[in-house]
């Protein structure tokens, strides 16, 4: 279709995902969740979201996202990040 945007491709071809580019929205109670922890476990990299307020339990509405890591393009942009600010305790 015109207008379509390209797919992304690595050096061999093959496509990669930025989960800087997501969004993900709680089913429950309709907000945003925050991009809260990365963690690599195996061959993949395995990002946790978490709603943000005091209506959802994190156990409940937890969002867990899991990406090759050899198509990680965030992880291989961000080596050093590890979470979220409000999570890490730098915010009030």
């Amino acid at each position: 279709m015109e207008g379509d945007p390209l797919p992304i491709l690595d050096t061999e071809g093959r496509g990669s995902i930025n989960v800087g580019n997501l969004s993900v929205k709680c089913g429950h109670c309709n907000t945003y969740q925050t991009l809260l922890r990365f963690e690599r476990v195996g061959d993949w990299n395995v990002y946790t979201y978490e709603c943000e307020n005091d209506r959802c339990d994190p156990d409940v509405t937890r969002t867990l996202v899991e990406v090759p890591r050899d198509l990680d393009d965030y992880a291989r942009r961000n080596p050093t990040w590890r979470g979220g600010k409000r999570h890490a305790g730098s915010d009030p």
